[in-house]
């Protein structure tokens, strides 16, 4: 097959000879070291082969001593087309242009995709990155990404990683933000379980330290649950202090207190929809509608851009623009507080188990009109884990002296 390609990039032709003296004219071209291929004797008198270009140039100064005609029957190969293409200018402008083409295609950055974190400043940091020269349009031999990432490190220390990642002409930016710390206490430290919230214990169950409250008792935020501080547990035994942990489960209650309009606008869609169009050519942006604003009553925009394509990692610097306006008219909708309780209760509950550590065992709630809105009274009972780990900063207390004895 390669050598097949390289014989027709070479040129071929397919000659029909005739004559009486055949064999002196295989005779001649042996002795020439000339090629002949696919041979084929029709009559005693005329046969077909096939030569390359340059056999047959160097046929044609041997033919007189022959005695044969040789006649071209086709032509192949790229010589010929190149020479049958060479007056077509427009066709060899277009493949420059093409080839101009891809090489401003692949040689630059026509899209730019940010995946920054939402806490983050994403308007700032590709200000940022705009001011380093990273933009549509740059070269992408010109990306020194080791570079822009140390900087934008610099003036964005809450960035914990960043990352500038060149697929073909397409750049993703990635930005994640540093996770705040908490302070951790130490595995050695003397610490001890306090009340996070107020309640009735149900159960201690200390792995390490002192229990200072048992089943029943009621106590309030900050309270000493467990101390580290550990009495001696035999006879002639000593205090010692230790890094208290266990789990302190408490029956606590919740108060809320929630209130909503009963009369809120509610959107009513006229059927009415309007696009406008625009083409971005790089940087540029053509617009294809005569006016940029939107009169005639409220409406919801959506904006889609559709860019076109080659492949996941290869874009061409053209997008279309959508932007699609549906109109809506405002409504009042007025609804009663028994329309709204349930969803109420399930927001106001839902609330209160996202911000606790355990479960929910009963709740009562009462949902009243006060000046046109709803008002949602809850009273949630629970069980949960209320004990947190605490600095403590209890001392050994000092040993008793002792009492002399009677002399008798």
């Amino acid at each position: 097959m390669i050598g097949r390609l390289l014989l027709l990039a070479r040129g071929q032709v397919r000659v029909r000879v005739t004559g009486a003296s055949l064999p002196r004219f295989l005779n001649v071209c042996a002795s020439h070291s000339l090629t002949l291929r696919r041979m084929e004797r029709t009559a005693w008198n005329e046969m077909y082969a096939t030569l390359s270009v340059a056999d047959f140039r160097a046929l044609r100064g041997c033919m007189g001593r022959t005695g044969c005609r040789v006649h071209i029957v086709r032509r192949r190969g790229l010589p010929f087309v190149s020479a049958r293409l060479r007056p077509r200018y427009a066709l060899w402008g277009g493949l420059c242009m093409l080839a101009l083409l891809c090489w401003v295609l692949y040689a630059h950055v026509w899209a730019i995709e940010p995946h920054i974190d939402p806490t983050l400043p994403r308007a700032e940091i590709l200000r940022q990155l705009d001011a380093l020269g990273v933009r549509v349009g740059m070269r992408c031999g010109a990306l020194d990404a080791k570079r822009i990432r140390w900087q934008i490190l610099q003036q964005q220390p809450e960035i914990s990683f960043f990352a500038l990642n060149l697929q073909g002409n397409r750049l993703t930016v990635e930005a994640r933000a540093a996770k705040p710390h908490t302070e951790l206490l130490d595995g050695r430290a003397v610490t001890k379980v306090v009340a996070a919230r107020s309640g009735v214990i149900h159960t201690v169950r200390a792995q390490e330290g002192q229990p200072t409250v048992r089943a029943g008792d009621a106590v309030r935020t900050g309270d000493t649950l467990i101390s580290g501080l550990v009495p001696p547990t035999a006879e002639g035994g000593e205090y010692h202090l230790a890094h208290a942990r266990g789990q302190v489960q408490a029956y606590t209650a919740y108060q809320k207190t929630v209130s909503r309009a009963l009369t809120v606008d509610k959107k009513t869609y006229t059927g009415k929809v309007r696009r406008q169009y625009a083409l971005v050519v790089g940087k540029k942006r053509l617009n294809l509608y005569f006016s940029s604003g939107i009169s005639a009553g409220a409406c919801d925009k959506i904006v889609e851009t559709k860019t076109a394509w080659l492949s996941d990692s290869v874009v061409f610097p053209v997008s279309l623009v959508v932007q699609t306006y549906t109109f809506y008219e405002r409504t009042a909708d007025t609804r009663t507080a028994e329309q709204v309780r349930v969803d109420m209760i399930s927001r106001a509950l839902g609330d209160i188990v996202r911000g606790m550590d355990g479960t929910l065992t009963a709740h009562t709630e009462s949902v009243t009109e006060e000046n046109g809105a709803a008002v949602l009274r809850l009273t949630a009972d629970a069980l949960e884990q209320i004990g947190e780990e605490a600095l403590d900063d209890s001392t050994i207390p000092p040993p008793e002296p002792e009492t002399a004895g009677e002399v008798p």
